[in-house]
């Protein structure tokens, strides 16, 4: 069998993890099917053992011996609820655990690129983990004390050993996600969806989408491939052209991602487990908004967009419980931290989630003055001005994403220093002198404008 894989791989052009990697996601459909014609139907015991047992041997297909350190964490997660289930100290102890073995793994096996080993399955485990955990401390809470966003996922009664090993290696979301709280889980058991429709179609929609953008990243790795950028031929030229190529990089570099979510995700639906109760469809766990994602005006639509139930893991676990802060901006900036170090030590991942930060705060201040801008706003409202809005925004979401990402793909310092020196900085240019200087600046354009206008205004009242 490894053979076998290694000569498809090379014939393939990709790594054997890769190509694991992808074969494991694809036989999450053929695992779903078989689970929705043999085992729904049959005791929560044996649907447990079904999915237990099928990602357990996919986990040592895709790692073999090293399957070890997440059965290691499921023992360490079943010894805390049997001691400590329910306690602070329960929530502390297993964030520490989780992911002080994270780190240390991290620290044990990386490198100067992103490798797929033990330790990608592992973080996706460790959210999953502590988000358990907290789930089970929140339902010894009083439920009046609780915020809604936590009632939902509230635990009442904690896992058995075999919910937590199906919660663990459910086959289709171990290895790269989506989240999901252990309540999905335990409705899905129960049987509590079995009797939703439409879970075909909508399986079949995300992977035909996961499909054509597997497509597209082929085609735009070999079109805007990594090493053009480090050439004499890319740094040769014009900085207009370097700018809009590394945009065009970073948007089919996504597209990696966004393939194997949708895939995912598919696999999850024919299983039966993603069904949202609020809207009444199979979107339970989307982890992708392509629509969004194409249609992006703004960062805060490619984050609203991307990466969907991480960014809600965060929100539910990490963000809203800092209000102890008192300072949103202090709250959201230990979030992205922790999003850094969950992800690991190299210097790219620091780099971009500060990227993220910068570009986020800048656009909320900067669209909430040109709002208060009526000048301003009833020229944006023109219809003359709708494709020159498209086109600048289409512009600044594409270059700037790829400028973001850079250092979130080539990780160490050396390297996404480089490419930025390589496209002069940038976007730092852009960000980064905001509050001391283009505010300012901004803020008293914008009074002149409009005091400008109101005085036309005043001028063509007295004169009538």
């Amino acid at each position: 069998m490894d053979s076998i894989l290694q000569s498809i791989s090379t014939g393939l052009g990709v790594s054997e993890p890769a190509l694991r990697l992808l074969v494991s996601t694809l036989l999450g459909y053929p695992l779903a099917f078989v689970y929705r014609t043999q085992i729904q139907q049959k005791s929560e015991v044996l649907k447990n053992v079904f999915i237990a047992v099928s990602g357990i041997v996919l986990c040592y297909f895709n790692y073999g011996i090293d399957i070890r350190h997440s059965l290691a964490a499921v023992l360490f997660t079943y010894l805390n609820i049997k001691f400590l289930s329910g306690t602070s100290h329960s929530v502390i102890l297993q964030f520490i655990v989780h992911m002080g073995h994270l780190l240390i793994g991290y620290y044990y096996t990386a490198s100067d690129s992103y490798d797929i080993k033990w330790t990608m399955p592992h973080c996706v485990l460790v959210l999953r983990h502590i988000g358990l955990m907290t789930d089970i401390y929140d339902g010894k809470t009083d439920i009046e004390k609780l915020a809604p966003r936590y009632r939902q996922s509230a635990l009442k009664e904690p896992p058995s050993l075999l919910e937590l090993l199906g919660y663990t290696y459910f086959p289709s979301s171990f290895l790269v996600g989506p989240q999901f709280p252990m309540m999905r889980y335990k409705k899905f058991i129960s049987g509590t969806f079995e009797d939703k429709d439409g879970y075909y179609q909508y399986s079949l929609k995300r992977f035909s989408l996961g499909c054509l953008y597997l497509i597209l990243n082929q085609i735009g790795s070999a079109w805007l491939s990594d090493d053009y950028l480090f050439s004499k031929d890319y740094a040769n030229a014009n900085l207009f052209k370097r700018i809009v190529y590394l945009g065009l990089w970073g948007k089919f570099t996504l597209y990696k991602y966004i393939s194997i979510w949708l895939l995912t995700e598919g696999a999850c639906i024919g299983f039966g487990l993603t069904y949202n109760e609020a809207k009444k469809d199979w979107s339970g766990c989307q982890n992708i908004n392509p629509y969004l994602f194409e249609n992006a005006r703004c960062f805060g639509d490619y984050i609203e967009s991307f990466n969907e139930n991480t960014n809600m893991w965060v929100a539910n676990y990490v963000f809203t419980r800092l209000k102890f802060l008192g300072n949103k901006y202090l709250s959201q900036i230990s979030s992205l931290l922790f999003l850094a170090i969950w992800h690991g030590f190299h210097s790219g991942y620091y780099m971009c989630f500060y990227m993220e930060f910068a570009v986020i705060f800048f656009e909320k201040e900067f669209t909430s003055m040109i709002a208060k801008s009526p000048t301003v706003t009833n020229i944006l409202k023109s219809p003359v001005m709708t494709p020159v809005i498209f086109v600048v925004l289409k512009f600044y979401t594409v270059c700037n994403m790829g400028y973001c990402i850079t250092p979130f793909v080539f990780l160490s310092y050396t390297k996404w220093w480089t490419l930025y020196s390589i496209v002069r900085f940038y976007g730092f240019i852009i960000f980064f002198p905001w509050v001391f200087l283009y505010k300012p600046v901004l803020h008293a354009i914008l009074k002149s404008v409009d005091g400008s206008q109101r005085g036309s205004a005043v001028k063509e009242a007295k004169t009538e």
